[in-house]
């Protein structure tokens, strides 16, 4: 197992859209980074992104499954980022969070449907 790979849970290698919002911007609107999800699992996710990203930080993010016409709004934490094998883009490991005001729930409920498939 990676050292930067510390997910127990199963893992579903779905492709995802997922927008992470970094901070604002100086004109107040935040910066949008447009990622793609390799897997995925209840409280976490792998991401490839055109961008690194610092790790360690908390970040709001919306999950988007096109197949399924579903958006999810989460918190995540930024556990690593690693330069990937395509020049310029990044892996980077997501942790989530149970946080009020998010579609935590949801997300999880999301992934056991897709367990049980």
């Amino acid at each position: 197992m990676n050292n930067n790979d510390q997910r127990q849970e199963f893992r579903l290698e779905n492709q995802l859209t997922v927008i992470i919002e970094l901070d604002s911007s100086a004109n107040g609107e935040p910066t949008l980074v447009v990622t793609k999800s390799l897997d995925i699992s209840a409280n976490g996710m792998r991401v490839i992104a055109p961008q690194a990203i610092a790790t360690d930080i908390i970040l709001r993010c919306c999950i988007r499954d096109a197949d399924n016409d579903r958006q999810f709004l989460v918190v995540t934490e930024v556990k690593w980022c690693r330069p990937h094998d395509t020049e310029g883009d990044y892996l980077i490991g997501l942790s989530l969070f149970d946080s009020e005001g998010t579609n935590i729930v949801e997300w999880k409920e999301f992934i056991a449907q897709h367990c049980v498939n």
